[in-house]
């Protein structure tokens, strides 16, 4: 298995490329600004082969090289519908300074949507670079956040966007945020269970957005936002 996060330069996201084994195809996850060109460094490196994006959810942050990167390499971009419109208006999760710190990194152009857009939504099953991946839509921080399982030969691993970080959550007080939602995604989608057993078991990977990788059983024991007291209280 193949597996590299690559730091980007807005808020300290984390980009990720994922692949069965290298050389081979590949899979790009949370592109965000600045993350084109060490991404295309390091598949060329490895012989890499990149067949689709993956946004875990629309923010700036996260997205902010995904149309120059699936256009690049001729791939859709995966989204869930309700976070696609910030593709072309990242303005719009933002909130009231949203447009002045867009026009601040990426200039007067702005983003354009990926040539292909692959909306996903929560249940779907994927086939990518050898990879069997479960989508898992989780709103809260945004109305269009999902989580994406993905079975490795070294296990399951899950990106959770900024559903679910080491020891945090993410924010709920930007545009689309809901804090209600947010307990529901963690209690249903994080800490539920679908009819093959729990959706994210202990030994899971997780692989967030901002911070370092974790594992469930890490986060289940002492994240105290997945604790009752919390999800009982809002």
């Amino acid at each position: 298995m193949f597996l590299v996060s690559v730091l980007t330069q807005l808020w300290d996201e984390n980009c990720y490329i994922l692949a069965a084994d290298a050389p081979g195809d590949a899979v790009i996850v949370d592109p965000g600004l600045r993350a084109a060109e060490p991404v295309g460094r390091i598949a060329a490196e490895h012989g890499l082969r990149p067949v689709a994006v993956l946004a875990t959810h629309g923010h700036l942050d996260h997205v902010a090289d995904a149309a120059l990167l699936a256009d690049r390499y001729g791939v859709p971009c995966h989204i869930h519908p309700a976070d696609r419109p910030l593709l072309s208006d990242p303005a719009a999760g933002l909130g009231p300074l949203g447009a002045a710190v867009t026009a601040e990194l990426l200039g007067a152009a702005g983003l354009a949507e990926p040539a292909a857009v692959a909306e996903v939504a929560g249940g779907d099953e994927l086939e990518l670079a050898g990879l069997s991946w479960t989508v898992f839509h989780a709103p809260g921080h945004r109305p269009g956040c999902v989580i994406y399982r993905v079975a490795t030969p070294k296990g399951l691993i899950a990106f959770t966007g900024d559903v679910l970080f080491a020891g945090s959550v993410g924010r709920t007080d930007l545009p689309g945020g809901s804090p209600k939602d947010l307990v529901c995604s963690l209690r249903d989608v994080v800490l539920g269970s679908g009819p093959d057993g729990p959706n994210l078991p202990d030994a899971t990977a997780l692989l967030p957005g901002h911070g370092p990788a974790t594992t469930m059983a890490a986060e289940r024991k002492s994240n105290p936002y997945l604790q009752p007291r919390f999800l009982e209280a809002v």
